[in-house]
C-alpha cells in the first residue's frame, strides 16, 4: 500500500471549498466538461470559479447555461492580466491565464484546489481538499516528464533527421532549463496541473509570496513559466500527492511496454504508478492530443487509451444534459 492522504478534521471538511480553473476563450467548453466531471463526483459541496482570459459574452452565456441546466455551482470571472502585459505581448505558446496559479494567493482567502482545463476528474476531489499537507503550503504530483527527462532527451525523433541542429538545440535548452532551476531529472519537480494551495499560509509564512508573479522572476522562463516558477519558489516546500490524481493517458502503455524507462525510479513512485494505472482519479491530457479535438489520430487513441474512452463517455453525457448549443457543435 502506498502513502496516501490523511484527512483533516471533520469540521474543516463540512464547508464548501473553492475549486479554481483558468481558460482562454477556446478552452471554456473543455473547462466546463472537467468542472462537471469534478462536481458530479464530489461527495461534499464545492464552489467553482472559472477565470477566463479576455472573456466574451458567449463564454458567460455558456457558463450560465452549464450552471442552470447541469446545476454546477460555477461562476465566471475575467482574468486580470495586470502585471503580465510584457508576457502577453510576447505571443508565448501558452495563454496568459496559464499564469493563474501564481496569483491565487491574491485571489483566494484560504485553501483552494486548482485544476487544469485539459483534465477529466474520475474521483472524489474531497480526498484532496481535506488532505493533511504535513505543514506544507502546497500539494502536487510528481511530474513524470521530469522523471523521464533522460529518456526523452535521448529518444530519436523525426526532427533529428530533418533538422538535426534544431533538435540538438531544443534538447540542450530543455536540459539547461532544469539545470538552471537547480533540478536534475528526478522526483523533486512537480506538475502544476493539479495543485492544493493553502493561500492563507502562503501569505502568512512567506513574506516574498508576491514575487511568485513577478515578471522579473518569470522572464527567464519561456517554456513552462508557471510550473517552473512554482517549482523554483516552493522547492523543498511541497507535499507529494498520490500520482493517481494527475495521470497522463500514456502512462500505462509506457510503464508496461517500456519498463526500462522506469528502472531508476523510487519504489514509492513505482507503487504510485501501479495504483494510478489501476485506479486513475484524474486524467490529464498533456501535450497536443486533446480528446475534444476531432482528428483521425484521436479516433485511434479512443481504442488504445482508457483516458480518451472515459472522456468520450463523459462528454456524451455532458452534451446530452446541456443540449445542443453552437459552442458544442463548433468544437
Amino acid at each position: 500500500m502506498i502513502e496516501g492522504l490523511s484527512l483533516a478534521t471533520k469540521s474543516q471538511s463540512s464547508d464548501s471549498m473553492q475549486v479554481i480553473y483558468g481558460a482562454n476563450e477556446n478552452y471554456v467548453l473543455p473547462a466546463l466538461v472537467s468542472i462537471w466531471s469534478m462536481w458530479r463526483n464530489a461527495s461534499q459541496p464545492v464552489e467553482v470559479t472559472l477565470y477566463v482570459e479576455n472573456m466574451q459574452q458567449r463564454s458567460l452565456d455558456l457558463i450560465e447555461l452549464a450552471r442552470d441546466r447541469l446545476g454546477v455551482p460555477v461562476r465566471g470571472e475575467c482574468f486580470d492580466e495586470t502585471g503580465f502585459e510584457e508576457y502577453a505581448s510576447q505571443a508565448m505558446a501558452y495563454p496568459v491565464v496559464s499564469l493563474l496559479p501564481l496569483v491565487l494567493p491574491r485571489l483566494v482567502e484560504g485553501r483552494c484546489l486548482f485544476i487544469d482545463v485539459d483534465t477529466l476528474v474520475m474521483g472524489d476531489i474531497w480526498e484532496l481538499l481535506s488532505a493533511d499537507l504535513n505543514g506544507m503550503p502546497i500539494g502536487a504530483c510528481v511530474d513524470m516528464g521530469q522523471v523521464l527527462m533522460e529518456d526523452r532527451t535521448c529518444k530519436v525523433r523525426v526532427l533529428d533527421l530533418i533538422h538535426p541542429s534544431r533538435a540538438k538545440l531544443k534538447r540542450k535548452t530543455n536540459i539547461d532549463r532544469i539545470r538552471n532551476l537547480g533540478f536534475v531529472p528526478g522526483e523533486n519537480y512537480f506538475n502544476s496541473g493539479v495543485l492544493i494551495m493553502d493561500c492563507g499560509v502562503i501569505r502568512d509564512q512567506y513574506p516574498d509570496w508576491e514575487s511568485l508573479a513577478s515578471m522579473d522572476k518569470l522572464r527567464p522562463y519561456t517554456s513552462m513559466p508557471d510550473q517552473d516558477r512554482l517549482n523554483e519558489f516552493f522547492a523543498g516546500r511541497w507535499f507529494k500527492l498520490p500520482l493517481k490524481w494527475n495521470v497522463r493517458t500514456g502512462l500505462k502503455r509506457d510503464f508496461e511496454w517500456m519498463p526500462y524507462k522506469y528502472r531508476d525510479i523510487s519504489e514509492n513512485l513505482r507503487a504510485q504508478i501501479q495504483e494510478a494505472i489501476q485506479d486513475p482519479k484524474l486524467w490529464h491530457f498533456t501535450g497536443k492530443r486533446k480528446p475534444w479535438i476531432s482528428r483521425y489520430r484521436n479516433s485511434l487513441l479512443l481504442r488504445s487509451r482508457q483516458g480518451f474512452r472515459d472522456y468520450a463517455k463523459v462528454f456524451g453525457e455532458f452534451h446530452a444534459k446541456l443540449g445542443d448549443v453552437k459552442e458544442l457543435s463548433d468544437t
